[in-house]
């Protein structure tokens, strides 16, 4: 882990404890951002296009992922169930969801986006499907109920998500789904899979900005622009692309925000239970409400149309 600077330290122990105001924050935030936009404009089209290809480039003779006993899994995965089911909507999705319109509850959007998602990925009924790093199984159980015919088998390396998902389709009386506990990473399979699902599982690259120590206190963080997959079809060829408006990632941060204030007295008991210290618990909430912070700036900025969400169908 690189050495922090002073000013970064600081403003970190600042967050830590509350004492950075939210108005504050957003503008650090918005700053940040408006660093990478002035930095993309400052190059001409040739310039960009060179550096995202020695980008590329540099990254083809290794790994795309990073080792994960590196990361800090108490920043992002390994958190209590009862502190997500308080941010979270009924399908416990912890990724993106998609608000149709102004009106759109949370629920609502989470099963419009898992609709999407299996929309695009043309999941048809009788399929295999894998899901990759599958969180907390909104996406597993929801093509489990969806396809009844369907077999679907979820990945986690977290055991308290296993057994939320095997409990959740014990519930539902769900017999088409299996759970495998194991790093992705390092786990073989022989099985053959219709479809394979990965939302959200990049593993933190290569960018220095202070935000990143929130949500990835033991590396840096790279986000992969909208074509960036595009440049990986060695072993799969793409068979189509779509963007959704930033304004997804936004909203979606804004209500786990709202959820989260809202009980904010329950959540901190919730995580001091957890970590068995108040200090480390305020410290879990800030950095949380942090990094919902940036994804209201990030999804937000120009309205939508510079942080994009992506999704790209591949066939092997």
């Amino acid at each position: 882990m690189q050495e922090m600077k002073p000013q970064k330290a600081e403003l970190l122990k600042k967050l830590e404890v509350g004492l950075i105001l939210d108005e504050e924050l957003k503008c650090l935030i918005r700053a940040q951002l408006e660093r990478r936009v002035l930095w993309i404009n400052s190059h001409n089209c040739e310039q960009r296009y060179a550096h995202l290809h020695n980008h590329v480039q540099s990254l083809r003779p290794t790994s795309v992922e990073m080792e994960t006993n590196e990361v800090n899994p108490d920043a992002y995965d390994d958190v209590p169930i009862e502190f997500s089911k308080l941010i979270h909507g009924r399908a416990m999705k912890m990724s993106w969801c998609y608000f149709e319109a102004e009106s759109t509850t949370l629920d609502d959007a989470e099963v419009a986006m898992l609709d999407l998602y299996c929309e695009r990925a043309q999941i048809k009924d009788g399929d295999q499907v894998l899901d990759i790093g599958c969180g907390y199984g909104s996406l597993v159980i929801y093509i489990a109920r969806k396809y009844p015919n369907c077999h679907v088998t979820g990945i986690t390396d977290t055991t308290s998500q296993k057994e939320y998902i095997v409990e959740q389709c014990r519930n539902q009386n769900l017999n088409n789904v299996e759970v495998i506990l194991a790093d992705v990473t390092e786990y073989n399979m022989d099985k053959a899979f219709d479809r394979v699902m990965v939302i959200e599982v990049f593993e933190p690259l290569n960018e220095d900005d202070w935000i990143e120590e929130i949500i990835f206190p033991d590396m840096i963080l790279t986000i992969p622009s909208a074509d960036f997959l595009l440049y990986f079809q060695t072993d799969v060829s793409v068979v189509n692309h779509w963007v959704l408006n930033g304004k997804h990632v936004a909203r979606s941060s804004e209500v786990w925000l709202k959820r989260l204030d809202a009980n904010a007295d329950t959540a901190k008991a919730v995580v001091e239970a957890f970590t068995g210290c108040e200090k480390e618990a305020m410290k879990w909430i800030n950095y949380t409400r942090a990094s919902f912070l940036h994804g209201i700036e990030q999804g937000g900025y120009n309205n939508g149309e510079e942080w994009l969400i992506v999704h790209i169908l591949f066939k092997k």
